[in-house]
């Protein structure tokens, strides 16, 4: 639980309430009872504290203790503030519990603030004591005559009298003091105008005085600072030489090496580039050979469609020949039904016949020769077959080749920028230790003059 003065507290109702959470009478019944600084309810202190999750802390209010009047003259006296004879003449009034003056209790209340009030006394009564009742007294007893009371109460008075006349003639004394005390103050205050005016004319040549010592210990002290800052500024110039010498021949044994690392970068460089302008120009050749093969498989391709185009003619002539023999079988047929009937053109017949016959020899000869054309083109099918399977073999083969080239191209490509790369990086360095270099040999300079 989280601690929380009652201000805080006051600041987490009035929220609560401005958020409509909880029940806001009780809440502003709460708050007014922690504004007029009243202690709460036991369940009220509960249920603020469940509502807020934190214990309320009542700040204890302090008791001013009162100082008395005698007490406060003494601080006067002892701080050297007003008159400290007139402040200890109040001081022995007070103490003897007597009336003060009005003129005192003025300078009291004018000069420090102080207020006194006091009680006057009471008068003095004088009681006639009357035997009411007579009773039994005790053996050697006299009883007291009136008359020596009444002597004993004028004694007293006479006494009381004489203190008022000597008190009339201290305070006429006093009040002559007093003139004497008011030109006394005067004198005093005009000293203490002339001595203040002295004392700040004195303290500001003092202040100036001051100023210009510091000025001189400042001054002093820069110097001083300065001085150990040479010496501190010739070692660390030493000590820079010192570094400049090791960088600088640090840096020429690198230069020397990355020269070196160049040079090798360079000569790797070169066999790369002549290797892989041998690999460009022999992947030149096999592509030349390819296309040269190629445009000749093509010329190849050409000519077996050009045969087939001719072996699709000579078979369609070949039907032809072969309906016109169906046709004539058929006319044959009706020639041997009809040959009974027709002796007269035998003769025809035969040399039709015989002319036939000398057709289909013809016919036999062509059968023979397109079955001849037939299996050699079928030899031709194969090959070409075979060619092309060569062909898509060597289109493999010189895809393979091209993937290779290009992988070849893109390994070249990538060394390439790797050896940029180190170039660009060993440049960089060169130009940095370079840059190092002109610095350090212009602090020499510097350093020098």
């Amino acid at each position: 639980m989280e601690k929380s003065t009652v201000l805080a507290t006051i600041k987490k109702i009035e929220k609560l309430i401005d958020e409509n959470s909880g029940d806001t009478g009780r809440l502003e019944h709460i708050v007014d009872f922690l504004k007029k600084k009243k202690p709460l309810y036991n369940t009220d202190r509960i249920y603020l504290e469940s509502k807020i999750n934190s214990k309320i802390i009542f700040e204890e209010e302090k008791q001013i203790k009162k100082e008395s009047e005698s007490e406060q003259i003494t601080k006067l006296i002892k701080s050297g503030k007003g008159d400290p004879g007139r402040l200890e003449h109040i001081q022995t009034m007070l103490k003897k519990q007597k009336n003060l003056y009005k003129s005192d209790k003025q300078y009291l209340e004018r000069n420090f603030g102080v207020k006194i009030i006091q009680e006057q006394k009471e008068e003095i009564k004088i009681e006639k004591i009357e035997n009411k009742s007579r009773r039994v007294m005790p053996k050697g007893w006299k009883p007291i005559e009136p008359n020596q009371k009444l002597e004993k109460i004028s004694e007293k008075i006479k006494i009381e009298e004489k203190e008022i006349m000597e008190q009339k003639k201290n305070s006429e004394k006093i009040d002559e003091q007093k003139n004497q005390l008011n030109k006394l103050m005067e004198e005093r205050k005009n000293n203490a105008e002339k001595l203040r005016e002295e004392r700040q004319s004195i303290e500001a040549k003092i202040n100036d005085e001051r100023t210009l010592i510091q000025k001189q210990t400042k001054l002093t002290e820069t110097i001083n600072l300065q001085k150990k800052e040479l010496s501190k500024v010739k070692d660390e110039r030493a000590k820079i030489l010192k570094k400049i010498d090791v960088e600088k021949e640090f840096i020429s044994k690198e230069l020397e090496v990355q020269k070196n690392q160049l040079i090798q970068a360079q000569d790797e460089q070169a066999k790369i580039e002549s290797e892989v302008n041998a690999e460009k120009l022999k992947l030149a050749k096999m592509a030349e050979e390819q296309k040269k093969r190629l445009s000749e498989q093509s010329k190849m391709v050409k000519e077996i469609n050009d045969k087939q185009i001719e072996l699709e003619k000579t078979k369609k002539e070949y039907e032809e020949i072969i309906s016109q023999v169906n046709a004539e079988k058929q006319e044959i047929k009706l020639a041997e039904e009809l040959k009974k009937e027709i002796k007269i053109i035998e003769k025809d017949l035969n040399n039709s016949v015989k002319e036939r016959l000398k057709v289909s020899k013809i016919i036999l000869k062509e059968k023979n020769n397109i079955k001849n054309r037939t299996k050699k083109e079928k030899i031709e099918a194969k090959k070409q077959e075979k060619a092309k399977k060569q062909i898509i073999k060597e289109e493999k083969k010189f895809e393979i080749l091209e993937r290779k080239r290009k992988k070849i191209d893109e390994k070249i490509k990538a060394k390439n920028q790797k050896l940029k790369e180190k170039q660009d990086k060993i440049n960089k360095e060169i130009d940095k230790k370079d840059k190092i270099l002109k610095k350090m040999s212009k602090q020499k300079k510097v350093i020098k003059k």
